[in-house]
């Protein structure tokens, strides 16, 4: 039996759900994040990227480019009820499912295409199953490994369904460039640039991984398996939440010890008590620091034993804080420290999804 991948990607999710439970909201250009002056952009809807506008961004800047937009504060608790529902309704057709994210899963949906008339027509039920019941449009991608059903449903959004098929993978992959391969970040893409790799076909090219060895070292396999087409990976059904943290921006620069201190103990705080209500514990506890060119920078550090106690992660987060202070006055950043952003403790060692109150 071949194996067949699923890759749900709720479109522009908090701000779908803003435009839904909103109607004069649709068709107009929809920003939802923090409103303050040092706020960001947590998603947006596709009316505002028209602008320029996408996630990550500054809210300042974001008025700039969008100045009539619609500016709405996150409603985590009404995102997670929808974001609850849509997965309620795909374990109607599979129980295989790994959650990436609260608007984001692969899906092992292998022998289930032989119900419907192939992978394609699977996808379309999920999808329209999706709307019919919450109103809202997702993208999905189906292929042969995670890899591929990821890219597949970012080839054609909003509302996309992609099937890459079997016997097609480097045919499709050939073209596209090689910052759309899993892990390929500036850094890494630069250097294989300078190698002389720019599409995934200058890649697959080669016979093995070997060439690549000098320029990005032991991600050389994986980099050359996934141009390639090659993912071995399974779906992990039994993959929970990964990381639970506290977080904050503030109006004013934050940049007296004894402030810094209090926020970090308030941090903590926090975070010890939702671990508690969770019955779980957090083994690496990280710092994330924003300056004021919004760039970011955190450090972090791993557990001797595994703690929910509210002093181990003050006096981890202290110890983070003073080294990258001492880091950053070594280097003389051009900026000054303007945001404590988090602190957080992460419950397994490959944190990808977080929790927010």
């Amino acid at each position: 039996m071949r194996r067949w991948i699923m890759h749900v990607d709720m479109d522009a999710f908090f701000a779908s759900i803003e435009q839904l439970d909103h109607p004069d909201y649709k068709g107009h250009p929809v920003i939802v994040g923090g409103l303050s002056s040092r706020g960001v952009v947590a998603t947006c809807s596709y009316e505002a990227r028209k602008f320029g506008v996408h996630s990550a961004m500054p809210i300042s800047r974001a008025k700039k480019l969008c100045p009539d937009g619609i500016y709405v504060y996150p409603r985590m608790d009404r995102y997670k009820e929808v974001s609850h529902q849509i997965f309620s309704i795909m374990k109607e057709f599979t129980p295989h499912i790994e959650p990436l994210s609260i608007d984001e899963a692969f899906l092992e949906v292998s022998g289930m295409s032989t119900m419907y008339r192939g992978p394609k027509a699977l996808g379309r039920a999920i999808k329209d199953r999706v709307f019919e019941e919450t109103g809202l449009i997702i993208s999905a991608g189906l292929a042969p490994n995670k890899f591929l059903a990821k890219l597949a449903s970012d080839l054609d959004k909003p509302d996309g369904l992609v099937v890459i098929p079997y016997g097609r993978e480097k045919e499709i992959l050939a073209p596209l460039p090689i910052k759309r391969i899993w892990g390929v970040g500036p850094h890494t893409e630069k250097r294989l640039k300078a190698g002389g790799f720019h599409l995934m076909r200058h890649i697959q090219a080669l016979p093995d991984e070997r060439s690549l060895i000098p320029i990005v070292g032991n991600q050389a396999r994986r980099i050359w398996e996934l141009a390639n087409g090659i993912d071995e990976r399974p779906v992990e059904t039994d993959r929970k939440i990964q990381s639970i943290g506290a977080e904050e921006t503030y109006e004013e620069d934050l940049t007296d010890g004894s402030a810094i201190e209090l926020e970090f103990r308030y941090f903590a705080n926090r975070l010890s008590k939702r671990l508690r209500k969770r019955n779980l514990l957090g083994h690496t506890v990280s710092i994330k620091v924003r300056y004021d060119d919004f760039t970011t920078v955190s450090r972090q550090k791993r557990l001797d034993t595994p703690s929910d106690h509210e002093h181990v992660f003050f006096e981890t987060a202290l110890l983070l804080w003073n080294k990258l202070m001492q880091d950053k006055t070594s280097k003389k950043p051009k900026g000054k420290a303007k945001e404590l952003e988090s602190l957080g403790a992460t419950t397994k060692v490959q944190a990808k999804a977080f929790m927010y109150s």
